[in-house]
């Protein structure tokens, strides 16, 4: 039953919402796919290895970038 459950949870292809602050401090919800660690990026300029991630974004059908630190809420749709 646990190998079951292991595949049924890598093949679940549900969308996550995220509430997130813009830069200019406005709220808003995206649906986006299952954010990964593959894709996390950093900034040089803060001394950070890992400050967001990328994602697709189903509102805007493209990859975008989130950073942690403007995520409000994180769940899957």
């Amino acid at each position: 039953m646990k190998i079951l459950k292991k595949i049924k949870k890598l093949l679940d292809k549900r969308p996550y919402s995220v509430v997130y602050q813009t830069k200019d401090g406005r709220t808003e919800m995206y649906t986006i796919d299952k954010p990964e660690h593959d894709h996390e990026f950093g900034n040089k300029a803060e001394g950070r290895r890992s400050v967001g991630f990328r994602a697709f974004c189903h509102n805007r059908e493209e990859w975008r970038s989130f950073r942690y630190d403007r995520i409000v809420a994180l769940n899957r749709a």
